[in-house]
C-alpha cells in the first residue's frame, strides 16, 4: 500500500478536521504545518511496527568482531556455570 502525503496549514485544518480525519484513516499522511513546526497525524493501524523503529548506536565493539568471534563451549542443559551438583 502505498502512503500519500497532504499537507495542511493548521487553519485548514481547523476547518476541514473530520474530513482530513477520514483522510488518515483511508491510509493518507498529513503533514500540518503550525508555528513554524511541521506535525504528521498517521493512522498507526496502516503502520508496520517495525517501520516505527528507532536506529541506535549501541555497539560497543566492531559488528566484524562479532561475526569472526568463536563460541564457546556452553554449560551443560539444566546447570549453571560454576554450579557443582551433580
Amino acid at each position: 500500500m502505498y502512503n500519500f502525503y497532504m499537507a495542511v496549514t493548521a487553519t485548514q485544518l481547523r476547518k476541514e478536521l473530520f474530513q482530513t480525519l477520514d483522510s488518515v484513516v483511508a491510509g493518507k499522511t498529513v503533514e500540518v504545518s503550525y508555528k513554524g513546526s511541521l506535525l504528521q497525524i498517521a493512522s498507526l493501524a496502516n503502520a508496520s511496527k517495525l517501520s516505527r523503529a528507532v536506529k541506535r548506536d549501541i555497539l560497543m565493539v566492531d559488528p566484524q568482531s562479532i561475526v569472526e568471534s568463536e563460541i564457546q563451549d556452553e554449560p551443560e542443559a539444566g546447570r549453571r556455570k560454576g554450579d557443582k551438583r551433580l
